[in-house]
């Protein structure tokens, strides 16, 4: 029981690595989407931002975007081993926004601010599964508030700047089944069942920063650079037992005094991503992109907490996670009709997840994943953008020294929208 709050923990954080490589949400801007998120080497609206600060300077007078991300995900756990038992996470739809505002002066000099959340989501199961004691309702929210500034050095090199200010907060629910505890010899506090553990709580204010580099090697081809440095974050949670019994008469303790409310706070690692992209003009009408992202998730190395209140039966704890730095591959295209832009992309998305350290609510794998997305202009001015992605994968683990083997499969619908606005 002592790993208790070390899984609440491990289950918040990263519950996002259902839906992308690690806890990456990736989608923030509908018109990036739809070419597979390979937007570095073009990054040529607001949201130059989140994929390229140097990208900035391809705007000019004011520019403001705003979208948001329909997430629709189904997991699918069958399992323990054997495969003897199916369960399916609660239908759920998470929102992920993004806003962005940019001026770009004729002096080569741009600056803007964006609002989006690049890291979390959640997952919800029944409350009956196989894997509560896991996790039953998990939800992580990150806020990046994100001032950036960019400048154009010469025609063919632009350069660029931000910061990140971090909100985030987490909220987690599981019921677990707590066993006799021995008290004295011949004497055992009875079995607790069905005890529901909730934890919510917030981040300390976090920062970080990104760099990003767009080189102009002629009219057609551009190369671009991006780089968003880690934030660590400390969480600080508020933890509280539903349907612990009462103390038996005569015993000196209940189970209240062995699992106490109380506070836990555990540090996790946002890793860096650094990111490469090309932007080729093939034609007048249309563009073709590629995106290389390599993210360094080699910094979760464990997970630690540590307890306000500890007793016989919770202590503090240290979970082994060794995740590896993962490759992400991006190909897309725009073609442009007019005042219509039709967009394509494919991503191959590593996972960093090992086998030896996945359970239920971090099922991992490399995927493929295909998007298709749809522009347009409803007047010289203003423009409306829409996405769809596909993400699926499966995944079954067989590992005797793991404690909760299975099969794994996931099937994830996005859909994005954004509108832009030019002054």
């Amino acid at each position: 029981m002592k790993k208790l709050l070390t899984l609440v923990f491990a289950c918040v954080i990263l519950t996002g690595s259902i839906y992308a490589g690690g806890f990456l949400t990736g989608t923030q801007n509908a018109r990036a989407m739809g070419m597979g998120h390979a937007f570095v080497g073009m990054a040529s609206d607001a949201s130059a931002i989140y994929f390229n600060a140097a990208g900035l300077t391809n705007t000019k007078g004011l520019k403001l975007m705003a979208g948001t991300t329909l997430i629709m995900p189904t997991v699918d756990f069958t399992g323990p081993t054997p495969l003897t038992t199916k369960s399916t996470t609660v239908a759920k739809t998470f929102t992920p926004i993004n806003i962005y505002g940019v001026y770009g002066m004729d002096n080569g000099l741009s600056f803007g601010i964006g609002v989006y959340n690049p890291y979390g989501l959640g997952s919800e199961w029944p409350a009956t599964w196989v894997g509560r004691a896991l996790a039953v309702k998990t939800e992580l929210r990150t806020f990046y508030i994100n001032p950036t500034v960019a400048y154009q050095i010469s025609d063919k090199l632009s350069i660029g700047a931000g910061f990140s200010y971090i909100i985030s907060n987490v909220q987690f629910y599981r019921v677990v089944n707590i066993p006799p505890i021995p008290l004295a010899p011949g004497v055992s506090l009875p079995a607790a069942n069905n005890v529901g553990v909730n934890l919510e709580g917030d981040g300390n204010a976090a920062y970080t920063f990104n760099l990003g580099l767009l080189f102009k090697l002629n009219n057609d081809l551009s190369l671009g650079f991006s780089y968003r440095h880690s934030a660590e974050i400390e969480f600080n949670g508020d933890l509280t037992f539903t349907g612990l019994p009462a103390k038996p008469t005569g015993f000196p303790v209940g189970h209240s005094d062995l699992f106490p409310n109380g506070t836990g706070i555990a540090k996790l690692t946002m890793p860096y991503d650094l990111r490469a992209g090309l932007s080729y003009n093939a034609t007048e009408d249309l563009t073709l992109n590629a995106d290389l992202q390599y993210v360094g998730w080699d910094s979760y190395k464990e997970l630690a907490v540590d307890f306000a209140k500890n007793t016989a039966a919770w202590a503090d704890a240290k979970t082994v996670k060794d995740w590896k730095n993962s490759l992400t591959f991006r190909l897309g295209g725009e073609y442009r009709m007019d005042a219509l832009a039709l967009r394509a992309g494919y991503v191959f998305d590593g996972s960093p997840i090992p086998t030896k350290t996945m359970d239920p609510s971090l099922p991992g794998a490399d995927r493929h994943e295909f998007t298709a997305g749809v522009g347009y202009n409803l007047t010289e001015n203003i423009r409306v953008d829409a996405a769809y992605q596909f993400i699926s994968f499966s995944n079954e683990v067989k590992d005797s020294t793991l404690p909760f083997n299975g099969k794994y499969e996931n099937s994830t619908n996005l859909f994005g929208f954004n509108f832009s606005f030019s002054f």
